[in-house]
């Protein structure tokens, strides 16, 4: 069986390493690797799997959606080399798999946070669309109870009731279509002020991961011999 490196599958498949190098950290139950020396391996049917995540990514899903998926498409074995199972006994490389998952979990954790602010934008977009059709459709109105009050009265007290009636119904429909629009005026507010708060979430998480990142590689570097 022939063994690839994350660089050889990047190259393969036309993802950028960085990209299926994240892959290859939150997926990495259900692709196969090896350690060979310093460097992880992967065989070659690892290939139709970053294939596979790839496409789902580029047909809108979230990660947990693809997990979701590739449970039920494929199976989550990782074989282990006897070399790395008499490695990974030493103190040391216990420490260095821990700050590798950890650093893999900080990772996630800033993809999911990336999805929740996409999400927040889009809710917004959708809010001030739904206003912008309210208003007009409040001008509308407003013109047409205008054409009608322009329209001459006649003798009958039967129609003239009618009207009054729709008349009232109208303004009743004025004051509810103003109050909605302030409503959604209100949340349209209140979800910018939550994508900012985000935003600048997303800032500090980025300046945690670069913190985070030097300090892993810096305990990396002290563990090696």
């Amino acid at each position: 069986m022939k063994w690839l490196s994350v660089a050889e599958i990047s190259k393969i498949t036309m993802i950028p390493a960085p990209t299926a190098r994240r892959y290859a950290s939150l997926f990495k139950e259900y692709l196969s690797c090896r350690k060979m020396g310093r460097v992880t391996k992967y065989p070659e049917s690892a290939v139709e799997i970053f294939k596979r995540i790839v496409s789902l990514y580029n047909d809108g899903l979230v990660t947990t959606e693809i997990e979701e998926i590739l449970r039920s498409e494929f199976p989550r074995t990782i074989e282990i080399s006897s070399t790395e199972r008499s490695v990974a006994s030493q103190p040391s490389m216990n420490i260095q798999a821990e700050l590798s998952g950890a650093f893999a979990d900080m990772m996630a954790n800033m993809t999911k946070s990336l999805e929740m602010v996409a999400n927040q934008k889009s809710i917004i977009d959708e809010q001030r669309e739904d206003i912008y059709k309210l208003k007009k459709a409040f001008v509308l109105l407003a013109r047409s109870q205008k054409k009608i009050k322009a329209l001459p009265q006649l003798d009958i007290s039967s129609i003239t009731e009618g009207y009054d009636e729709r008349t009232c119904a109208l303004e009743q429909k004025d004051v509810e279509l103003e109050e909605v629009t302030s409503e959604l005026s209100q949340e349209n507010s209140n979800l910018r002020n939550k994508v900012e708060v985000m935003e600048a979430e997303l800032v500090r998480l980025r300046r945690d991961r670069r913190e985070m990142e030097n300090y892993f590689l810096d305990k990396i570097k002290r563990l090696k011999p």
